[in-house]
């Protein structure tokens, strides 16, 4: 028993110390060379290396050329059973004026090896609450929305491709 403890722990400070010395740095760009072969740009960034992940500050996000969003502030927690993203102060193109409100509070995006073929998301901002799950299984995505008032007065028209739930909120489900 005392030489099973010994290992857990050796093996948990092995894990810690790999985690802790990655080149985060270096997997960023790896990330972002890989985001580009779907033709999206992560620019203009500043990047700062915390112990087990990084933070960003001024990121644009550009797809197929044209700016969709920008980021004041993005900070990445990687222990490869769990990973996090924490998205704050998201200001989408004016493109999407119409459909929704322009600006996003937050989103969080996590994926755990407890659910490993269920990343998860949930957003916060003028528009409500949305929470997202991707079922990688299926290949299919689920949306909750719960509306704000200004979602229901001004957005209506985005809403119609939602469907009610009994509980106010709105559903929508879509194979890939």
């Amino acid at each position: 028993m005392v030489k099973f403890l010994k290992f857990l722990a050796y093996t948990l400070f092995f894990f810690f110390v790999f985690l802790a010395f990655f080149p985060k740095e270096n997997f960023f760009y790896l990330m972002e060379k890989e985001a580009s072969n779907y033709s999206v740009v992560i620019s203009n960034e500043t990047l700062h290396s915390k112990l087990f992940g990084f933070e960003l500050e001024g990121a644009s996000l550009s797809y197929e050329g044209i700016e969709v969003a920008t980021i004041k502030k993005a900070d990445l927690l990687f222990l490869l059973v769990y990973n996090h993203i924490d998205l704050q102060n998201i200001e989408l193109s004016s493109l999407v004026q119409g459909y929704m409100p322009q600006k996003i509070a937050s989103c969080q995006l996590s994926y755990s090896l407890l659910h490993p073929l269920t990343p998860r998301a949930v957003m916060r901002g003028s528009f409500g609450e949305l929470h997202a799950v991707y079922d990688l299984q299926k290949s299919s995505l689920l949306l909750l929305l719960k509306p704000s008032k200004l979602m229901l007065k001004e957005h209506r028209n985005s809403l119609r491709y939602f469907k009610k739930l009994q509980n106010g909120e709105y559903s929508y489900e879509k194979s890939l």
